[in-house]
């Protein structure tokens, strides 16, 4: 890893030479150690295959000069399988390299939040679980937009609630400023929750007190109309045209505002030109984040806690009404009484006396840790029918970059700002996101010195994401070990689409000026002005792209039909009695949008429908 490292960013003008002088193996070895042995053996089996890549000479034994041709022809092969074991290897060093101080630094990136700085809010209680188990009305598992609502909704209606997080609590206060510190604190696996398919996408999840909701942009857009409708007609949920008064409460509850143009940052200002410029309609997008007009900080935690994520408000609103919440808390089994869920057994953290047994004793449980979480859990309970872990979509994205010689300086702005709904109608949403320098440099084209100049420039590169509302499906599973296991097939179809989606974000950023846009297309690093026709003449396979993904959903489905989904309309599992769930499983459908309100309409609508039966 440090004889990749040294290659890929050898020390150009200002930026410093890693390993002499950015310690980026050392920072490597600190993160490998939170991933789970199945990730890291295939990380290890990686890096050995890489270093044996240009047999019969060793990469890590060869000198630097020699290394540094050998990437940058490496980037130019025709196979692409070399191409992608040279991306993976950019992605696990860049967040070591380009988070480092200097490195910013060198670039001119500052991170800071501006805007009001809200009070702060009532405190949790001690989340510290006591060592003999506990008892409830209801016990929740997983304290993010689902989670969290259910707590609010089930204890105001004066039910005795316990919420369970596998993660830590942090705020303004706490959060940490090293991204890769943050990254282990705050996002499950180390950052590196991976589907496999072709090709593989990476969908990193928060892991804390607030969930995903702690680490996401802050986007707060409501389901659209025809997908709630489609809902109701085909998948038999009578009440998915109803959710105007849990959207109102949301965002009322959430301070979403709608970004004003002229302070939204120049990122954004760019594609709102671009995409006017070629006819193109778009807007600037809500936020939960009020009057917040710089946010650089949302993938590490809000520096001003500006951001509402679900800790600073509905889990306030449930110890207000007598909720506990327990952090540390990993959930391993649903305890079942016959087809009853009695409670769950867990692990938890200790008092500095390492990890211990902690069980809570419930009348009705409730899944609230995710797409991945909730069928994890529920397939080691040897719960849930043939249809729990499928249907998993994704909105698999590509980060489109591209170079403008004017200063951009994405981190003045708010990190997603503006969407371009043009072509929703072939599922595709694009949306101005800047990316931190430590998590988008790796996206960067090139490699050593061809690398670190286009890092020079970071403050003239404005990025878009390309989002698909996808009819490809995934999978969750447990592995025999226990750990969780992804599969995601991209169809032929969809990869199409994805690279139209990718052609017309790079026509809005080449109409609002841009020098040379970055397609993340293995083979094509580059589209430079006049390029567009060309790069449109062939349509790419799925292993051709390189993608990412931020909202898993669907894989405790909702539905009237029995035989395909794992849950009824109001959220209860099929089979089991008392148990139910309330997060982005649910989502019958891929959505299209980002999915922190629906998931929070929803979760409302079922904890509201369980408190009515608790109580009566």
């Amino acid at each position: 890893m440090g004889a990749f490292a040294e290659a890929m960013a050898p020390g150009v003008g200002a930026l410093p030479a890693a390993e002499a002088e950015v310690p980026v193996s050392e920072s490597f070895v600190r993160h490998a150690a939170t991933f789970d042995p199945r990730t890291l053996r295939r990380i290890r089996l990686a890096i050995r295959a890489f270093d044996w890549l240009p047999f019969p000479w060793r990469f890590s034994r060869s000198s630097l000069d020699a290394r540094e041709r050998f990437l940058f022809d490496l980037e130019r092969s025709r196979l692409g399988p070399k191409r992608d074991l040279l991306l993976l290897m950019k992605v696990l060093t860049g967040t070591h390299y380009g988070g480092d101080p200097r490195v910013q630094a060198a670039v001119g990136a500052e991170e800071r939040c501006g805007g009001e700085r809200p009070p702060d809010p009532p405190p949790l209680g001690d989340l510290t679980p006591p060592s003999d188990g506990e008892e409830c009305d209801v016990a929740i598992v997983g304290s993010g937009a689902g989670g969290a609502v259910a707590a609010a909704v089930l204890a105001e209606a004066g039910l005795d609630v316990i919420v369970l997080e596998a993660g830590g609590y942090m705020n303004r206060d706490t959060y940490p400023e090293d991204p890769v510190e943050a990254i282990i604190a705050l996002y499950r696996d180390g950052g590196l929750t991976i589907a496999d398919g072709r090709p593989a996408i990476p969908i990193p999840v928060g892991r804390a007190v607030g969930g995903t909701t702690v680490i996401n942009s802050g986007t707060a857009l409501r389901a659209p109309e025809h997908v709630l409708e489609r809902w109701r007609t085909e998948h038999g949920i009578e009440w998915a045209g109803d959710l105007e008064a849990e959207f109102a409460r949301a965002e009322k509850e959430l301070r979403v505002r709608r970004l004003d143009p002229a302070s939204m940052g120049r990122n954004g200002q760019l594609v709102m030109e671009g995409a006017k410029a070629i006819g193109a309609n778009g807007y600037p997008l809500p936020r939960n984040a009020g009057r917040c007009v710089q946010c650089s900080s949302c993938p590490k935690g809000c520096r001003l806690d500006a951001k509402r994520a679900v800790h600073l408000n509905y889990l306030p609103r449930a110890a207000q009404a007598g909720a506990r919440v327990r952090a540390g808390v990993d959930v391993r089994r649903v305890i079942l009484d016959r087809s009853r869920a009695v409670g769950v057994e867990c692990v938890a953290d200790g008092n500095g006396d390492g990890r211990r047994r902690y069980e809570v004793r419930a009348d009705a449980v409730i899944a609230a840790g995710g797409a991945f979480g909730t069928p994890e859990l529920l397939l080691r309970s040897g719960i849930g029918g043939k249809a729990l872990g499928r249907n998993l979509h994704v909105h698999p994205a590509a980060w489109i970059g591209a170079r403008f010689d004017e200063p951009v300086r994405g981190w003045d702005g708010v990190m997603q700002s503006y969407a371009v709904d043009e072509w929703a109608d072939r599922g595709l949403l694009l949306e101005a996101t800047f990316t931190p320098l430590a998590f988008g440099a790796q996206w960067l084209p090139g490699t050593g010195r061809e690398h670190q100049e286009r890092m020079l420039a970071y403050d003239r590169i404005a990025s878009v994401g390309v989002h698909l509302s996808d009819r490809s499906a995934g999978r969750v599973g447990i592995g025999s070990d226990g750990s969780l296991r992804l599969a995601y097939k991209l169809r032929r179809e969809e990869a199409a689409t994805i690279g139209f989606g990718i052609a017309r974000a790079a026509e809005i950023l080449f109409a609002a000026g841009a020098r040379e846009v970055y397609p993340q297309l293995s083979g094509v690093p580059v589209i430079e002005r006049g390029g567009l026709a060309a790069f449109e003449a062939s349509s790419p396979r799925p292993a051709d792209l390189r993608l990412e993904a931020f909202h898993p959903m669907g894989t405790a489905a909702m539905g009237a039909d029995e035989s395909r989904t794992v849950t009824a309309p109001d959220g209860a599992v099929r089979g089991v009695e008392g148990l139910y769930v309330a997060d982005a499983g649910l989502l019958p459908t891929s959505l299209g949008v980002n999915p922190m309100m629906t998931v929070i309409a929803c979760a409302s609508r079922v904890a509201t429908r369980l408190a009515e039966r608790l109580s009566g």
